[in-house]
């Protein structure tokens, strides 16, 4: 298969969300677990047996949904808040929902609701960095798996977690890997590319996706050849649970800037850290570990980490990838973003790097008005680079 129909077949898995977990399930007679949303621990999951997939927002309007969840909630809990209340969901056996975010303990207890078939798990997972978190942490996940071992109907021994955070290691190394290709060209894939390999590793077997990455791989290398493009480079940002609007970031790059890099949650935050495993490693300790580790690579404002400073781990990405500019996707109503907000405006504005907020609506987003903020904007990065360059070089 070519390097252009790997894509498009990951596209078409993309675009319908949960088709292959339902064939996964009609072809194995397996169980299926929707996670929802962010910080979840889908290796637990897999080494029940059972099938995990991340809930993805849909493009559909929310209708039916409004009967359970308030409409002043983020357009991520309410969309799967409308499909399980549309019978999109039916097919799910379980689901796990989980305490990061108000939003999502709401959406949690509204599916319990709707979904009175699946069964109704719960991941505790405390939200700050002492001394104590990792043994808290690591006391949520032995919850969690006691409520698998009854959902499954069988123990879930060290040794299948361990195997599956192998599996689930494979595949973060192998989207990093296509990231640190396309850090070189970013030609090779376009961003919403790179969106769609990772939505997609959400969604299906990762057995599956990792080999499907394997074959990706063997052209990828072959395109780091082509000169590099020019135009604005830029970071993109936030994002957090739902996937970005493919349509914001091909317009984005339809201005000619260049997507560098990301900290999107279907991007690298998802990918960018290895669970540390071992064949005498509690696989759970490691597990714990895993989430505070990756919180202090691409810090989430999910979290109270004294460690960590989401603002300026933005500042330094911006530098490491020569980026002239940030865009910054916040979906309407997600609260953790809205607050870390003021403070990464501030920091950005003293360090000068520019960036644009692009609050993001579940239903409405008036395209056209967006690309003239897009355009406006990069113009703008562009012209006052310029004439900075100029500056320079006349001293």
């Amino acid at each position: 298969m070519s390097f252009s129909e790997i894509l498009s077949n990951l596209s078409k898995i993309a675009e319908q969300a949960y088709e292959k977990a339902k064939q996964w399930k009609a072809e194995h007679g397996g169980k299926v677990v929707g996670l929802c949303g962010m910080h979840y621990p889908e290796e637990l999951v897999h080494a029940s047996g059972a099938l995990p997939i991340i809930l993805q927002e849909i493009d559909e309007p929310v209708t039916t949904g409004h009967a359970y969840y308030y409409p002043f909630f983020c357009g991520f809990s309410r969309s799967i808040i409308d499909q399980a209340a549309k019978g999109y969901l039916d097919f799910l056996d379980g689901f796990i929902s989980g305490d990061y975010c108000i939003q999502v303990v709401g959406a949690g207890e509204a599916l319990g609701v709707v979904l009175r078939k699946a069964s109704n798990m719960f991941f505790r997972f405390p939200v700050g960095n002492q001394p104590w978190t990792q043994a808290d942490i690591k006391e949520g996940l032995q919850e969690l798996k006691r409520d698998l071992e009854k959902f499954v109907g069988h123990e879930i021994t060290d040794e299948s977690i361990r195997e599956s955070i192998r599996v689930y290691n494979r595949n973060r190394s192998l989207m990093r890997e296509i990231y640190r290709i396309r850090a070189s060209n970013p030609e090779a894939l376009s961003a919403k590319d790179l969106v769609t390999i990772v939505k997609t590793s959400m969604i299906m077997p990762k057995e599956e996706h990792n080999a499907i990455l394997q074959e990706l791989l063997k052209d990828l290398p072959s395109r780091e050849t082509r000169a590099d493009q020019e135009g604005l480079r830029v970071f993109v940002s936030g994002s957090l649970c739902g996937a970005p609007k493919v349509d914001i970031l091909t317009m984005l790059e339809q201005t000619g800037a260049v997507v560098v890099d990301d900290d999107l949650f279907h991007g690298y935050r998802y990918i960018n850290t290895d669970i540390d495993i071992d064949g005498n490693t509690d696989p759970l300790k490691a597990i714990a570990s895993f989430y505070i580790a990756k919180n202090a690579k691409v810090p989430c404002p999910t979290r109270v980490d004294p460690t960590t400073s989401w603002q300026q781990y933005l500042v330094n990405a911006a530098k490491e990838h020569g980026a002239g500019a940030i865009i910054i996707l916040m979906a309407k109503y997600c609260e953790p973003h809205m607050f870390f907000y003021p403070d990464i405006k501030e920091t950005l504005e003293e360090a000068g790097i520019p960036h644009l907020l692009i609050e993001v609506e579940h239903e409405v987003v008036s395209l056209e008005s967006l690309r003239t903020r897009i355009e406006a904007f990069v113009e703008i990065v562009e012209i006052e680079a310029l004439k900075k360059g100029k500056a320079e070089a006349s001293r």
